[in-house]
């Protein structure tokens, strides 16, 4: 049968019913009325063999931190074809549906975390931030400096923890490159709604929040994995966010962490790359930290997204864009980029930098080089010198990193 892809219509059961057995999962009553002010309808896509919905593409709409401010991006989400109905091009289908909606909407990026990062590439999305994990032993976490800490700790209750941390992960945002917006919905579905099927054998989930003279300026959400042997207390402390807005408070929040009675050992899944964390322990190694991929990006809009963003110095460059996916983006592009801004006009001058939409969402945010792109022969330099003055305008002090997937 014919396959239609269209925006979706139907209820939140059915829309959840369809997304989640692309990843071989059901959806429970119990979590509808959570997910429903987290959910975007609106902007949902489905495929359509008939009546039944076979494939589902959907998105958050967010304001993400870029270099020197903020863009509007579409957070691609949801997104996956049931088995049934693999390789028959739906989900090129889709993606094809979604970036003209999010491109006729006007939002210069979208963004996704890729479950199977092999699949994004061809729609032209590159690899712009990455996340570390680490697992350290208690015995092996010591400081560096062991300063006294100038703040204190509380615990909170599940159903004060949007209120309480909130605010300062609203103070964040503007901190990092790649970081988003999240509205009421998400805190309540991501951050606060915690069914125990979603703890994979850890206990309920904890929320401490860190006040330095009565202004809070950390908070952190962890569960304990308890366990027990012949010597002793073996549980582990599993960090799901930690955000700090002082060095002081980052650093009174990590002594916590890594320091809970009852346990012998603290991992987390996503801290920045460049985390204080490696400068503060007396044997970072211990850390074990691995890096993984994160954030990928697309610009769905190059004059916009360029113009949005902010600069190091100022240069002018030429670059020809490979845009197959997104044809309004392909073309020779005159970029005068400023520390307030940028300017891309359409010209016929020779390129000094020729590269995909890949590569270009890949250093849109500063923690890809135009260099180490250029080592994988993945942009061409036509002008010598190209490459280094690109990284001079892009270059950012801190890795882009964004907090919690979607």
């Amino acid at each position: 049968m014919q396959i239609d892809v269209r925006p979706f219509a139907g209820s939140l059961r059915d829309w959840f019913d369809a997304v989640v057995i692309a990843f071989g999962e059901r959806v429970t009553e119990d979590d509808l009325p959570v997910l429903e002010g987290y959910v975007e309808l609106d902007r949902a896509i489905g495929a359509y063999d008939g009546a039944r919905t076979v494939g589902t593409a959907g998105i958050f709409s967010f304001a993400m931190t870029i270099p020197g401010g903020s863009v509007p991006a579409a957070g691609v989400t949801m997104v996956g074809v049931h088995p049934t109905h693999r390789r028959r091009g739906i989900l090129t289908a889709l993606m094809r549906a979604q970036l003209d909606a999010i491109h006729d909407r006007g939002e210069p990026v979208a963004i996704l975390w890729a479950s199977e990062p092999q699949i994004y590439g061809r729609f032209g999305y590159g690899l712009a931030s990455f996340k570390a994990a680490i697992e350290i032993e208690r015995s092996h976490a010591s400081f560096i400096d062991p300063l006294p800490s100038n703040g204190t700790f509380r615990l909170l209750e599940p159903d004060e923890a949007t209120a309480a941390c909130r605010p300062v992960y609203e103070r964040f945002i503007p901190m990092r490159a790649g970081a988003v917006s999240r509205n009421e919905g998400w805190w309540r579905a991501e951050f606060v709604h915690d069914p125990e099927r979603w703890r994979r054998g850890g206990g309920p989930a904890f929320f401490v929040l860190h006040e330095t003279d009565g202004s809070a300026d950390a908070y952190a959400r962890y569960r304990i994995h308890g366990d027990w042997d012949a010597r002793g207390a073996r549980g582990m402390l599993e960090v799901s966010e930690s955000i700090a807005i002082t060095p002081d408070a980052d650093r009174a929040l990590w002594s916590y962490l890594l320091s809970a009675d009852l346990t012998s050992a603290t991992r987390a899944r996503n801290i920045p790359v460049d985390s204080a964390l490696r400068h503060m322990l007396a044997e970072p190694r211990r850390l074990g930290m691995t890096v993984g991929d994160a954030l990928w990006l697309r610009i769905v809009d190059l004059p916009a997204a360029l113009a949005a963003r902010r600069y190091a110095a100022r240069d002018r460059l030429v670059l020809e864009v490979r845009d197959a996916f997104c044809g309004w983006n392909a073309g020779r592009w005159e970029v005068e980029a400023m520390p307030d801004g940028a300017e891309a006009h359409r010209t016929t001058s020779d390129p000094d930098l020729t590269l995909g939409a890949a590569e270009l969402g890949a250093t849109y945010l500063g923690g890809i080089s135009m260099a180490e792109l250029a080592i994988a022969n993945r942009i061409e330099e036509n002008t010598p010198g190209a490459v280094m003055r690109a990284d001079a305008l892009l270059r950012t002090p801190l890795a882009p990193w964004c907090p919690a997937d979607f």
